[in-house]
């Protein structure tokens, strides 16, 4: 565990159970707003920025650290026991933080946790990841975010709050590329283990069978969603829904 932690910077809106929203790689904050702009009036809606991102400064974190950093900042504001949600590689971070910390429930959108083939690629993309190949090895991967997806005028708000660095790609991608992907899938698989909160998993796209069953096997009781044809972003797909789900699942976690 480090010795210090980055603060990170947040949006705090609205009153009622606390909902805590973490973005994925290469975005902000700002992505939430269209989600918290939704739930504000009947929940306490945080939503943080993650080192290197928006306006939290700083070089990429291991994502323990992270999750360790997020649990000061909502130490700092007095939060105990949120909902956490986090989007794409955010939820390893939110799984991480409901692994260790009093936890009310965790959203996991869009993000399997069998994570060893894209380990695998990954690591096979590597050498352009660290030269001057880099925007060309990126590109299917950004193209596969969905940003381009959203409609109109979603998807110009959306790529308006990301930022592609070749410094915060391979820095967040370094466990990714120092383990292998059997060691990383152990660790992940060890983490989701130990989650005991309520689960809810909203997917954009159809799981494989063994992406389904891994999910089910790691984590206790996951409710699963899958909504095929919403991509990546499917929160941002669908807002007024996915919010509702949300809302949904958070008033159920309360009644536990």
């Amino acid at each position: 565990m480090p010795d210090r932690t980055t603060p990170l910077a947040y949006d705090q809106e609205g009153s009622g159970p606390v909902i805590v929203f973490v973005h994925g790689l290469t975005f902000s904050r700002a992505t939430w707003r269209p989600i918290t702009a939704r739930l504000a009036d009947r929940f306490q809606c945080i939503s943080v920025d993650l080192p290197g991102h928006g306006e939290t400064p700083g070089p990429p974190q291991p994502l323990d650290a992270v999750a360790h950093s997020l649990h000061d900042t909502l130490t700092a504001l007095r939060i105990d026991r949120p909902v956490v949600v986090g989007h794409s590689m955010a939820v390893a971070i939110v799984s991480m933080y409901a692994a260790k910390y009093a936890t009310t429930g965790v959203v996991n959108v869009d993000q399997p946790l069998n994570v060893r083939p894209f380990a695998e690629m990954v690591q096979r993309m590597a050498p352009a990841l660290h030269g001057d190949g880099f925007d060309l090895a990126f590109e299917p991967i950004r193209q596969s975010m969905g940003v381009d997806a959203l409609p109109a005028p979603m998807r110009s708000q959306v790529a308006a709050t990301q930022t592609i660095r070749q410094d915060l790609v391979p820095g967040y991608w370094a466990e990714l590329l120092a383990e292998t992907p059997a060691e990383l899938q152990r660790r992940i698989d060890a983490v989701a283990d130990a989650i005991a909160v309520p689960y809810l998993a909203i997917m954009g796209q159809t799981l494989s069978d063994v992406d389904r069953e891994h999910l089910r096997r790691h984590v206790r009781g996951a409710q699963i969603e899958e909504w095929p044809g919403r991509g990546h972003m499917v929160h941002l797909a669908e807002p007024d829904r996915f919010a509702e789900r949300l809302a949904a699942f958070v008033r159920d976690c309360a009644d536990l």
